[in-house]
């Protein structure tokens, strides 16, 4: 708090003597505004200050011992404080009050001259305010104590580096060599499956009684139909069984037996035997045989088909069988006739005029 000039004090008192005269003589007590910052407090009368002040320390002086014993009956007794050993090791002293500032005499002496205006009024004055003890001073905190220090995380052991398997590879062949025998590998067996499928086509191997193999269908006395009678058809081989002895469209011997194909040669419809015509007529297209399988009209542009007939004696030998022409087979009673329908001749082309 910053401490006031003899000017500010006269001008203080001033002010509080106006209130008490105002106060005796029942009027209002004028307010008289504080200085503000910067501003020059009015002119005092040196002379009248001095003496108002010669005046009022009178009159403390003799009130001052009065108030000050009800000051000390009114106030609490002071709590007892743990007697602190002075350093030299001799007894403790009491504490030595200071002199006391200008603002708490002045504060004091207009508290004074209020309770005696409240008394010279008839009113009861107000109570006097207790000093407000010096705060002590606080006691410094101990050092705060040193933060432990965090315990260090534990080291993992080192792990143990595996050793890789052994493969079955032979470590000595490199990743580019395995991958050339893969790739050599792959196209062995890939030639392999195409040469054995194309032996496979080129050499069937059909089983007895299935068409594209044989077909064993007896002794030639007991299977062969009449002479130049109509042919005898055999649906699982199809072919047509014929048994002929007549001459050819040039005049040539056309005598044996022929197994024909029933398959017509124009656009493979299966062509039927017609008793009422006695010859082969294809229901397709109207193509049109004789009974040898000699084209006779139509559109088809060349004979029938024919298979080869073998004649085996009773062991089992091939004693004949019909010629790269696919002329009629002369054959005997006794001989047991195949068919094989995987050897196909073609008819000719040679075309019979209707």
């Amino acid at each position: 708090m910053a401490r006031r000039t003899p000017e500010e004090i006269l001008a203080q008192r001033d002010a509080w003597m106006a209130r008490k005269a105002a106060r005796e003589a029942g009027e209002d007590i004028p307010i008289i505004p504080p200085l503000k910052p910067g501003e020059e407090p009015p002119e005092v009368d040196t002379a009248a200050a001095e003496a108002a002040v010669e005046t009022v320390e009178s009159e403390e002086a003799v009130s001052e011992p009065a108030e000050r014993e009800a000051a000390e009956e009114a106030a609490p007794a002071p709590e007892p404080q743990p007697a602190q050993p002075p350093s030299g090791g001799g007894a403790p002293k009491p504490p030595a009050s200071g002199p006391r500032s200008p603002e708490e005499v002045l504060a004091q002496r207009e508290a004074w001259m209020a309770r005696k205006a409240a008394k010279a009024a008839g009113v009861e004055p107000p109570p006097a305010l207790k000093p407000e003890p010096a705060a002590a001073p606080k006691p410094a905190a101990p050092p705060a104590a040193p933060a432990a220090p965090k315990p260090r995380a534990a080291t993992p052991a080192p792990r143990k580096r595996e050793e890789p398997k052994p493969d079955a590879v032979d470590p000595n062949i490199t990743r580019r060599e395995l991958l050339n025998y893969a790739w050599l590998a792959s196209i062995g067996l890939f030639a392999a499956q195409t040469v054995g499928l194309s032996l496979w086509f080129a050499f069937p191997n059909f089983l007895q009684g299935q068409f594209g193999g044989e077909f064993p269908i007896g002794s030639a006395s007991s299977v062969l139909p009449e002479v130049n009678a109509r042919p005898i058809p055999f649906t699982d081989g199809k072919f047509w069984l014929i048994n002929l002895d007549t001459e050819g469209p040039a005049g040539e011997p056309r005598t044996g037996v022929l197994a024909i194909f029933k398959v017509c040669t124009h656009l493979g419809c299966l062509y039927e035997w017609v008793d009422v015509t006695f010859r082969f007529e294809c229901p397709c297209h109207g193509s049109k045989f004789a009974l040898t399988g000699d084209y006779l009209a139509g559109p088809a542009r060349r004979s029938l088909d024919r298979f080869v007939i073998k004649a085996k004696d009773a062991a089992g030998n091939i004693r004949t069988q019909t010629n790269e022409n696919g002329d009629p087979l002369i054959v005997e009673p006794d001989d047991i006739l195949v068919i094989d329908t995987g050897l196909i001749i073609q008819g000719t082309s040679d075309i019979i005029p209707a």
